[in-house]
């Protein structure tokens, strides 16, 4: 069993540990969806509430391709359905209509009927496809950076209901300048099979989510931006295992109220506070108790560690946010799923916190 070094402090608190991580086992891929199902927000006032909230539904699965703005729930949407030279680009609520059939392909962003996205002076419109520089976006974190003047997709920061405008990427991971693909260069990047995770005992829901979570991660490394964004509320050059289990528990509606960050104080970043957050019962590690799906486990690594119970009794399994082993496309830590106990001098396990279902 390879040992494993984990620092799940506050931002800036310990040096990134050395490339040493529990030994995974088997992946199990279940076919889970990227984001959970919740209402969509009508309305603009209704949505720029969501802007300034922070709050992040997630839109259902969608019979077209598309491409999904920061505000969760709208997508990247063509004014005219039959698009011409002159046809604008805006983001409204995802419907899955043919007007927000959109993927990425190479360095452009195209409609199912193969007209472009392009920059016309200080508009963005859609045309035929040419190979001209203004069609051109380069992937940059969450965002598409315009090949031809060097700004950022972004929703207009003065009225988000108008048509999208570039933008200096001096918010690039913000709402108005994150963008989610679901295909790209004509294969899906997220998976669609599973309906979300909407079960009635909330243990259940937070286990679905975690594995939906590690599914997405696994399936395509140029969602580990958007995602690690969501995951630490903004914040993704700290270390996460404590904001992966706020997550999942704010996607599963057992959002925290007590942590640290975010409109209701729903983020808890440091591993240690998870015990403070009131939603559950403990169990010390000797006490004999068989943990269960949505469960939170606590290791004893140096300034502490959380995971995820995502299969319970005699031999849980865990997916948790891995600060030990860098994921080389955030330069961050990379998610894993196990199912060691005990990991030597290095940590062990120390708790489990329950929640009732």
């Amino acid at each position: 069993m390879a040992s494993h070094v984990l620092y799940h402090g506050p931002v800036g608190n310990l040096p990134r540990t050395p490339n040493k991580t529990k030994a995974q086992t088997k992946q199990r891929k279940k076919g889970f969806i990227h984001r959970a199902i919740m209402l969509l927000v009508s309305g603009f006032l209704i949505w720029a509430s969501v802007a300034i909230a922070g709050i992040n539904p997630a839109v259902a699965d969608s019979p077209i391709p598309e491409i999904r703005s920061g505000i969760a729930g709208y997508c990247l949407n063509a004014l005219n359905i039959k698009p011409k030279q002159t046809s604008l680009v805006d983001a409204t609520l995802c419907n899955g209509k043919d007007n927000q059939a959109f993927s990425v392909s190479n360095t452009s962003i195209k409609t199912a009927n193969n007209y472009c996205l392009a920059l016309a002076k200080n508009e963005l419109v859609l045309a035929a496809c040419t190979n001209n520089t203004n069609q051109e976006w380069s992937p940059q974190g969450v965002g598409f950076v315009s090949i031809d003047n060097g700004q950022c997709l972004s929703l207009n920061k003065d009225n988000p209901a108008l048509p999208l405008v570039t933008a200096n990427c001096s918010q690039l991971d913000s709402l108005s300048e994150s963008w989610t693909p679901s295909f790209w260069s004509g294969q899906p990047i997220i998976s669609t099979s599973n309906p979300s995770c909407n079960q009635t005992q909330p243990g259940e829901r937070v286990a679905c989510i975690a594995e939906r979570e590690w599914l997405a991660w696994q399936t395509d490394p140029r969602l580990h931006p958007t995602l690690l964004y969501d995951y630490t509320d903004g914040n993704p050059s700290e270390e996460w295992c404590a904001d992966f289990v706020s997550y999942v528990y704010k996607q599963a509606g057992l959002a925290f109220n007590n942590g640290e960050r975010g409109i209701g104080n729903w983020d808890e970043y440091n591993a240690n506070n998870i015990v403070n957050q009131g939603v559950f019962t403990y169990h010390s590690a000797n006490s004999g108790y068989l943990p269960k799906p949505g469960d939170v486990a606590y290791f004893n690594y140096s300034s502490g560690h959380v995971e995820l119970v995502v299969s319970g009794g005699q031999h849980p399994i865990f997916v948790y946010g891995d600060s030990g082993t860098i994921d080389p496309v955030t330069g961050n830590g990379d998610m894993a799923e196990n199912q060691i106990t005990n990991d030597g001098s290095t940590g062990q396990l120390q708790y489990y916190l329950s929640i009732a279902n």
